[in-house]
């Protein structure tokens, strides 16, 4: 972990392998065991010898090494004496040796092969492995996913999932992300499966092995990569087909894509091949660099831990990342698929062709192609204006888990590959895009983009860290990035803004503001001892006023700004124009009052994303106790004509966080019902249930909102409708209500039904028999909204049967009753016993995916009081347990050990929200007829 002071922290202590020898090709031969469910394979590394040795230790996990050794093919000068006594191999008469013992490290996650000979240093040798693994279901490694095909069929397909370090659980290798190299790969697989991998195939030949006449498909040699991204996949799909024809830069070359399906699916695969050529042209031109493959496929997987997963020219994803059906998925799940895609191919030069030099920098990977990836998706579809909805999705993110102490820099030391999982988190991708987003403003996007180019172009098929791409930026710009980004990247949190005073000048017309930054904490309780050691952010200052707009870059812990302004009535200033700045500000509460009025006098007056950034700073500022809810709320009542959907979207989450943080309070969360019935009652007439056909997809959102806040606050008219459609389904009409209907209607009729287990029965049900993934999901993420306790405990059951709910989806059920199960105190005590009670179940069904377990502990962990978080704590530590035991929790614990503090940290920081502010909230509501 990082210091607050800046450092990245010593690399020593790393677990890596000993650097005596370096790979440079690896040639995989795999034949997969798709009813044996065990695979068996050798593969033949060519390596290059930096220190003399007898021993070579790789990478290996649940493997099963049953051979090895070296074939010397070339030796340095005055070595060949050292190899001549050597066996000779009787195919190419070179110097070998067998190993004379091969050991299995399995904490370690390696493999020891001893040599009786020396190995000279400067020799070029081949080391030939044989090894057998499993097709676990486990979603790591190389896996198996089943499925049912149309006739009613239980199917198998394999597939690679390697990111982080799991290329180890499928062969031997050096599974470090800097230690790259080409790779030929061979599948031998039943003739009537198909074959996918990295490169194109260059051929097929029989092959006899067994009893079984098998068909070895050979790819074509990879470029130089990481071994995480290393990709297999065979199964029985479909495919569609179309090439994308950059036009930029002058040697792009045409590029072949596919959409792969499961058989009878490829029609839900075309949107995403629409998306994925356009994304391909944009970015070849964008980057000014071609894509280096001559192909691009993209294959939905329906067991499939993450998202979706970047490997060079054979991407998977999870279905509902991929498949859109335009008559049956929703207007969300399409944007979610055009974003995947788009993050997914920028990873194809951002990550792939350039790759992290290690862990510590994944927001490299990850930050730019989350940028990126809104970039390509805003060129595609620029009327869905995404870069709002960035705010809402990314950039909300990454401040809520930056405001803590539990957070960590963007680059932070990892060490093992459990360090590693736990970075793959709002920081590294959210945070990351964030910053990059601010840069590229401050720089322009036009020089923004040029330094991209100079970095990728100079670091091609290498390895990078996050100061070569400073220095690529700052190159072209004249701007020294490095001194301006250092403590955004390096240090821990974000400022917030405070604006102390200000003086007017009338006979310049200017007006000064006097600032100040501080670390910005959620819980509000900075230390004047953090606050002394708190780093100096280099901030972009961007002021809009209406006489115009002024940019600084404030460097100080206190200073002023000066900009033209004309003092008025009507007159206003807003810091952080378009919020493309990551920090908060504070206005005094004149300034304030100042700003709601003119919104409430032109609710246009601001964009949407500074209409988002006024009532995003409102609300952080309330809970940190820097203003009041009560200041907060009084901010919401000047959008009274607001009608965009993605300010309404963060009207209606701020309302929502509130509720949360009073779970306990009934006559609050009521009159809060009704403060967010009279923001959105008004508009349930004018959007209506029906969808037109040809709606824009804005529209089409803002309807979903309106319908789902309202079934939210009980509203009686969209309760009675979204039932009479559901009744009207469940008699055979399948076209009773949109598919963008389905989460209100799921949730509101669980939420109101007077018969639970029917209403639960059908709708749970879907999640099995749905016609499409959008369906199944919608299901299964409504479930919690039931009001009956023993159904509660029947969904926490079934997470823990994969036949009920798959492995990839039981965080779903977990998440929906903690956020949608109406009576929070039953429900949080039982989750709490549910998990600690399942916990070692749960821990050997997840661990080898720990975002998921991660996850459903998070979770599964809700009372703010300091007794229960103390019991929570306790049971972390093993207390109470034998030495042995207490060793075992604490180790297991530690998988998702980050997840598992943040959360900790943020229930306290509610604790003291509501602690701060006693009964003013309520005293608000009464004031303003809310509450009685």
């Amino acid at each position: 972990m990082c210091c607050m002071g800046g450092a990245t922290g010593s690399s020593t202590d790393r677990e890596i392998l000993p650097n005596n020898v370096k790979p440079t090709h690896y040639n995989v031969t795999i034949v997969p065991g798709l009813e044996t469910l065990k695979f068996s394979g050798q593969v033949s590394v060519s390596l290059d010898v930096l220190e003399t040795t007898k021993t070579i230790i790789t990478n290996a996990n649940e493997l099963e090494v049953s051979s090895a050794s070296v074939v010397v093919f070339r030796v340095a000068d005055g070595g060949l004496d050292r190899v001549n006594h050597w066996p000779k191999d009787p195919t190419t008469h070179r110097a070998t040796q067998e190993a004379t013992s091969i050991t299995l490290q399995k904490e370690a996650e390696t493999v020891t092969m001893e040599f009786k000979e020396e190995i000279p240093a400067g020799s070029k040798i081949i080391l030939h492995m044989s090894f057998v693994g499993i097709h676990n279901d486990q979603m790591a490694g190389f896996y198996r996913s089943g499925y049912t095909d149309l006739e009613g069929n239980k199917k198998w397909l394999v597939v690679t999932q390697f990111e982080a370090t799991d290329c180890r659980r499928c062969f031997p290798s050096w599974d470090e992300p800097n230690l790259k190299a080409t790779f030929d790969i061979t599948l031998c697989v039943p003739k009537d499966r198909t074959a996918l991998s990295n490169m194109q195939v260059i051929s097929e030949t029989d092959v006899q092995i067994g009893d079984k006449t098998l068909k070895s498909v050979k790819f074509a040699t990879t470029p130089v990569m990481s071994t995480y991204l290393v990709a297999m996949c065979v199964g029985e799909f479909d495919y569609t087909e179309a090439v994308a024809n950059p036009v930029k830069p002058a040697n792009a070359q045409s590029i072949t894509c596919r959409v792969y399906t499961l058989k009878g699916q490829k029609e839900m695969g075309k949107f995403a091949l629409g998306v994925g050529t356009k994304t391909l042209e944009f970015f070849s031109a964008y980057f000014d660099v071609a894509y280096p493959l001559p192909k691009m496929d993209m294959v939905a997987i329906p067991d499939f831990a993450a998202g979706a997963m970047e490997n060079w020219g054979l991407v998977t994803y999870r279905e509902s990342a991929l498949l859109y059906d335009p008559a049956k998925s929703s207007a969300k799940a399409k944007e979610r698929v055009a974003y995947v895609v788009g993050h997914e191919l920028a990873h194809q030069w951002f990550g792939n062709l350039v790759t992290m030099d290690w862990w510590s920098e994944l927001w490299l990977n990850e930050g730019f192609a989350t940028f990126v990836g809104w970039l390509a998706v805003d060129h595609i579809f620029p009327e869905w204006n995404v870069f709002t909805s960035f705010l809402i999705n990314e950039y909300n993110k990454g401040v809520l888990l930056d405001s803590l102490r539990s957070s960590h820099p963007i680059e932070v030391e990892v060490k093992s590959p459990s360090e590693v999982s736990q970075i793959f988190d709002a920081i590294s991708y959210s945070k990351g895009a964030s910053v990059i987003r601010m840069l590229n403003a401050f720089l322009g996007s036009d020089k923004f983009a040029q330094g991209v180019t100079v970095y990728l172009k100079k670091h091609a098929f290498g390895n990078a860290k996050t100061v070569d791409l400073w220095a690529a930026l700052g190159s072209v710009s004249g701007v020294d990035v490095a001194s301006m980004m250092y403590s955004w990247t390096r240090d821990l949190g974000y400022p917030v803004v405070s604006v102390d005073g200000e003086s007017y000048d009338e006979a310049k017309k200017e007006l000064t503001l006097n600032l100040s930054q501080s670390r910005f904490l959620s819980s509000g309780d900075l230390t004047p001892e953090e606050d002394a050691s708190a780093p100096l952010w280099h901030i972009p200052i961007a002021v809009i006023t209406d006489s115009g707009n002024s940019t600084f870059l404030f460097k100080e812990k206190s200073g002023s700004i000066t900009f033209p302004y004309t003092k008025s009535e009507h007159s206003y200033f807003k810091i952080n124009a378009q919020v493309n700045g990551f920090y908060r500000v504070k206005y005094t509460p004149e300034q304030l009052k100042q700003l709601a009025a003119v919104i409430e006098k032109d609710i246009k007056i601001f964009s949407t994303s500074d209409r988002i950034g006024i009532i995003s700073d409102a609300f952080s500022l309330a809970k940190a106790g820097l203003s009041t809810t009560a200041e907060a709320l009084e901010v919401l009542k000047s959008f009274k004509a607001e009608e965009d959907q993605m300010v309404l979207d963060l009207i209606n989450t701020s309302i929502l966080a509130i509720k949360q943080a009073w779970y306990r309070d009934t006559k609050v969360n009521e009159a809060l019902d009704k403060l967010k019935l009279a923001i959105f009652e008004s508009k349930i007439s004018a959007v209506g249930f029906e969808y037109p056909e040809g709606e824009d997809q804005l529209s089409v959102l803002k309807r979903n909102l309106v319908i789902q806040a309202a079934a939210d606050t009980k509203h009686p008219g969209t309760v009675t409708e979204l039932k009479s459609r559901f009744d009207k389904f469940m008699a055979g009409d399948k076209n009773a209500f949109h598919a963008n209907l389905r989460a209100p209607v799921f949730t509101s009729v669980l939420a109101h039904s007077t018969t639970p287990n029917e209403h639960f029965d059908a709708i749970f049900s879907l999640y099995h028999k749905g016609e499409n993934i959008d369906e199944k999901m919608a299901a299964i993420q409504s479930v919690g909204a039931t009001t009956d306790f023993e159904i509660a405990k029947k969904i926490l059951a079934n997470v823990l049967d994969s036949s009920v709910v798959k492995l990839q989806d039981c965080s779903y059920p977990v998440s929906s009753l903690a956020n949608l199960y109406p009576r929070k105190p039953e429900i949080y005590e039982y989750m709490w016993h549910w998990v600690t009670t399942n916990w070692v179940a749960l821990h050997t069904k997840l661990a080898p995916t720990l975002a998921l377990l991660g996850s459903v502990l998070s979770n599964s962990i809700n009372f703010d009081d300091d007794e229960f978080l103390t019991k929570v704590e306790n049971w972390s530590k093993g207390e109470g347990l034998s030495p042995e035991a207490k060793a075992e929790r604490v180790k297991q614990v530690s998988l998702c050990k980050r997840i598992f503090d943040q959360k900790l940290e943020a229930l306290r920081g509610n604790a003291k929200w509501t602690a701060r502010e006693g009964s003013n909230v309520s005293d608000w509501l009464v004031l303003n007829g809310f509450a009685q």
